[in-house]
């Protein structure tokens, strides 16, 4: 696979962590992406929020989902696999590359999270206006 544009591959990525949300902690489905996003933010909220004024928000979600909060893929090889699927990087990365995603795998899924927020922030306003 070729390397799409960053506006491309952002929204593989954010279907993908959708896509990885079925049920809530009490086995119940969640069928719309804002219910899939307020279980995320719900979860993070209670499970780590605190320590938000401690590192920032980023950092916290980020080191958050590298305790597994979440059902991503988190194998080295796995999230290499999952980079090219989605878009990120070619087909045959280089080594120099592969550690680079790797080494930034949980900020990068931390940064698409937040950006799901806003998404349904800004979603919520334009029903409104």
């Amino acid at each position: 696979m070729k390397k799409l544009h960053h506006t491309k591959y952002k929204k593989n990525y954010k279907k993908y962590i959708l896509s990885c949300i079925e049920n809530d902690i009490n086995d119940e489905p969640i069928k719309t992406d804002e219910q899939k996003i307020k279980y995320i933010f719900d979860r993070f909220y209670s499970e780590y929020g605190f320590m938000i004024n401690r590192i920032g928000k980023q950092k916290a979600i980020a080191e958050w989902l590298s305790g597994l909060a979440l059902n991503i893929a988190f194998y080295y090889d796995d999230i290499i696999d999952l980079a090219i699927e989605m878009g990120s990087i070619n087909t045959n990365p280089s080594d120099n590359l592969r550690n680079q995603v790797q080494q930034n795998y949980w900020y990068f899924m931390a940064n698409i999270i937040i950006e799901l927020e806003y998404d349904i922030k800004k979603s919520k306003e334009e029903k409104k206006a």
